[in-house]
Formats: structure tokens, C-alpha cells, sequence
């Protein structure tokens, strides 16, 4: 046996330790089995059901299957995060959540009903912020409201105290900074009155300190207004911080390949980041990403090859 294939079995027989021992923490991990095969249920009463989901996309004639047989339920007023590589269809399932794609096979329910399209009780905040830049701040806040003639500027007014922009009503987007553009992103989002809540990296261009004050916020958010939340993100220590439960999704085509539980009190703050139960959380969810990141690899190469 080769140096390199000696040292891969070592970092595998880690990875196996490591996964038995974490097995002990009391409510922090739920074994799903292979890939897919089981469904991640949600701890309470389903608002979000996926049932058995596949999406593919044939671009220039290549058939590639992003999610294959995807099950998975989202509680009312649940804050679920979703990790997995590049690639692996996290944004596929929020945008067929959201009604922006269909479904080649299965379906999404949302209280029982299927998903039929966009619909503004299911918001979106993307990485880059959907502001219009020709409106102003307070503008922006009011137009989702405006189409359905429900404006409510007290409740207008008090999300923009809530989260800092009072003042910056009459600002155009940029004239703002990263972080209150995505602080008014979610005003934005919130003055629909959504009742699904799907952000998919909304703070992954934003500084460390900002990003954490704006972790800090949403969960402020989240907490006071009860809504169900689905978070996509990169960022393993802002998964855990965030979330109920964690859905850690393989390589494509994308599956779940295992959902951990956070059993750390709320509210939260930072204090927590340094938490002995938050590093086991964080060393789990690690060793799992890092398996898929390095499948995700090799298929990425593999494709480059045959190109």
C-alpha cells in the first residue's frame, strides 16, 4: 500500500471514530441511514412537505439530475438549515419550495396544498439583494404591499426600527452598505407578511462582524414574528448557530444524507459560538460536508475530463 492510500484510510477510520463518539450527545443526531432513504421529519406539525422530489436539467443536451427522491418536512415556525457542496441542488429544492421550478418528479406541499408557482406567502432573499435601485429604502419596503393594496406603514415603520434603518427610508440601495442593504432585504421580505421565510446565502458576502450582527438579528426576527425558515448556506459554525435541525445534503445528485439536531437553549447569542456542545456540533457536521465536498470534487473533475 502507498503512503497516500495509508494516510486516506487513516483520515477515514478518524472520520469513523469521531461519528461513533458523537453518537453519545442526547438529542444532537438523528441517523438517517443511506442517502435518501429515510424521510427528515420535522419536529413538529409539517407546514413544508417534499415528497420523493427529483429535479433534472438537460443544458446543451447533457441530462444532469440535481436532487433525486428527496424527502423532507419543515415544521411550523421551524428554523431549518441546509449544508451540502456546490453543486448538490440546496438552491434547486429552495426554488422549487418557492414555486420558481417544477418539479420533474414528486411534489411540494404547503399545508396539504401543492405548490403551484411563486406566491407571496413564501419570500425569498437571495445572496445578492433584489432591491430596486431606483426606489428608496421606504419605497422598496412598500411595494410587494402596494401590488396586493395591503399597505400596513405601522408595521412598515416598526420593521424598520427593528432593524436599524429607521432614518435611511428615503436612501436609495446604494447608498447603503452591504449589511443594511440585506437588513433592508429583509424588510422587504417581512412586509409581505410572508409565512415561509427562504434564504439562500443572504449573508455570505458580508463581513465577519456584520455577518454575525446580522445572525443575531434574524433570529430576533424569527423569534418574535413565529415564522417557518428554510437557511442554505456554506457555513457550517452559521448552520448550527441558526438552526433546529441541520439537513446535510451529499453530492449530486443532491439527497439528504444526514439531519442533526441542535439541542442548544434559545435565544442565542454569540456566547455560544464558544460552547463545548457547539463544537461537537460543528465537528459532526464537518466531517460529514467534508466527505461530500471531496465527492463533489472528483465529479467536477471527472466531468472536466470527459468535456
Amino acid at each position: 500500500m502507498s503512503k497516500q492510500e495509508s494516510d486516506a484510510d487513516d483520515r477515514a477510520e478518524n472520520r469513523n471514530q469521531d461519528t461513533n463518539g458523537y453518537e453519545d450527545i442526547q438529542n444532537g443526531h438523528r441517523e438517517s441511514g443511506s442517502a435518501g432513504s429515510e424521510r427528515a421529519r420535522a419536529t413538529g406539525e409539517a407546514l413544508v412537505e417534499i415528497n420523493e422530489l427529483t429535479k433534472t436539467y438537460d443544458p446543451d443536451g447533457a441530462h444532469v439530475v440535481a436532487v433525486e427522491d428527496l424527502d423532507l418536512d419543515i415544521g411550523d415556525n421551524e428554523f431549518v438549515t441546509v449544508l451540502g457542496p456546490s453543486g448538490c441542488g440546496k438552491s434547486t429544492v429552495m426554488e422549487c419550495i418557492a414555486g420558481y421550478l417544477e418539479p420533474t418528479e414528486g411534489e411540494v406541499l404547503i399545508n396539504g396544498d401543492p405548490v403551484a408557482g411563486p406566491d407571496p406567502s413564501r419570500g425569498v432573499v437571495f445572496q445578492s439583494n433584489r432591491l430596486f435601485p431606483w426606489k428608496t429604502i421606504g419605497q422598496n419596503a412598500r411595494f410587494g404591499p402596494q401590488m396586493r393594496n395591503d399597505v400596513d406603514d405601522e408595521r412598515i415603520q416598526q420593521l424598520l426600527d427593528d432593524t436599524g434603518l429607521t432614518g435611511f427610508e428615503d436612501s436609495y440601495p446604494h447608498e447603503l452598505s452591504g449589511g443594511m442593504q440585506q437588513r433592508a432585504e429583509l424588510v422587504r421580505l417581512l412586509a409581505n407578511d410572508p409565512e415561509v421565510m427562504l434564504m439562500d446565502e443572504p449573508f455570505s458576502g458580508l463581513d465577519a462582524m456584520t455577518k454575525e450582527l446580522m445572525q443575531e438579528m434574524l433570529l430576533d426576527i424569527w423569534e418574535e414574528e413565529d415564522r417557518t425558515v428554510l437557511f442554505i448556506t456554506h457555513d457550517v459554525a452559521e448552520a448550527i448557530f441558526l438552526a433546529d435541525r441541520v439537513v446535510v445534503m451529499t453530492a449530486r445528485p443532491g439527497q439528504i444524507k444526514d439531519v442533526i439536531d441542535v439541542d442548544i437553549d434559545r435565544p442565542r447569542d454569540s456566547s455560544v459560538l464558544t460552547s463545548e456542545a457547539f463544537n461537537e456540533y460543528q465537528e459532526r457536521a464537518s466531517d460529514l460536508i467534508h466527505d461530500e465536498a471531496e465527492r463533489a470534487m472528483e465529479q467536477k473533475q471527472q466531468e472536466t475530463q470527459e468535456a
